[in-house]
């Protein structure tokens, strides 16, 4: 099943805006579990009261089950520590995000990528270059072609045609785990800069804050 960071972030906003992000991320994960989403875990980035963003990581559909909630997220209410005349609207960005396969596991745990040999069109083929008759006289050379990525391999590095196919298979896997490593940096990337782009326009809920500092849904998009 697929897994997504939901990220809830204040941008670089004051305090007032890291306590909203708290109180958001709250009702984000009870939303989360409403809509079928299994949360995973929750990374706080900051105090615990006030943090400057929050991840939770959920396995789901996620964009599908927060249809209406991504976006920017608006909180009317006035700060006790400004006067009257300062602003009383504060906005935190909610986002989705993929995440990589071994997201969410303890150091030590995770699993490199696994190759599914149905997905791979193995054939041999003679071997070229320097290695003596041995070489010259036996197909023990591999072409190893991976379908869902496009990936071709050819291995002749062993003598036998079985130690060249798993030197293949084991070679398409790095290939595999190079392109997951970097669509998880380019994924990090992205939450990253979620923390400087907060819209502040047509917010998609608004809240006021109701009892026992509840966060009540004032309007909607």
């Amino acid at each position: 099943m697929s897994r997504s960071w939901v990220q809830i972030s204040a941008g670089r906003g004051p305090i007032e805006v890291r306590r909203f992000v708290a109180r958001l991320a709250a009702r984000m994960e009870a939303l989360c579990q409403e809509r079928g989403l299994a949360v995973v875990d929750v990374t706080l980035h900051g105090d615990e009261d006030a943090p400057a963003s929050v991840e939770i990581l959920v396995e789901g559909d996620a964009r599908r089950c927060l249809e209406g909630e991504l976006g920017t997220h608006a909180l009317v209410e006035r700060s006790a520590a400004r006067g009257k005349a300062a602003r009383k609207r504060w906005f935190a960005g909610v986002a989705v995000h993929a995440a990589g396969a071994d997201a969410g596991v303890g150091a030590g745990e995770g699993v490199g990528v696994g190759v599914d040999l149905g997905e791979l069109e193995i054939s041999a083929c003679r071997a070229s270059g320097p290695g003596g008759q041995h070489v010259n006289k036996t197909l023990s050379a591999v072409r190893i072609h991976h379908r869902p990525s496009g990936i071709t391999v050819r291995v002749a590095d062993e003598r036998s045609q079985r130690a060249n196919v798993r030197r293949g298979v084991a070679r398409i896997a790095e290939r595999l785990a190079e392109r997951a490593a970097r669509r998880v940096a380019e994924g990090e990337a992205a939450r990253w800069s979620e923390h400087d782009r907060i819209v502040r326009g047509e917010p998609v809920r608004t809240y006021r804050v109701g009892r026992k500092s509840a966060l009540v849904v004032a309007g909607a998009r």
